[in-house]
């Protein structure tokens, strides 16, 4: 099961890594630096949700998705 689990969720942010990469690309961003936002924008996203899970506060989750580049 936890191979499953981790396949499942390395999938998953592989997934969330490149559509934030394509989005940057269509938008004109260099492809070099593509990945490295992408990354960066998932670690933001993610570790947001979990303060917000953990304190139950909505507001730092959404200042993260208000604050990543249009």
């Amino acid at each position: 099961m936890g191979d499953e689990l981790h396949n499942k969720s390395e999938a998953l942010f592989h997934t969330l890594i490149d559509a934030i990469a394509t989005v940057l690309i269509e938008d004109g961003m260099d492809e070099e630096l593509v990945k490295y936002r992408g990354e960066n924008a998932a670690i933001a996203i993610q570790g947001s949700f979990i303060l917000f899970q953990g304190l139950n506060d909505l507001a730092l989750f959404m200042g993260v998705i208000q604050n990543l580049p249009k």
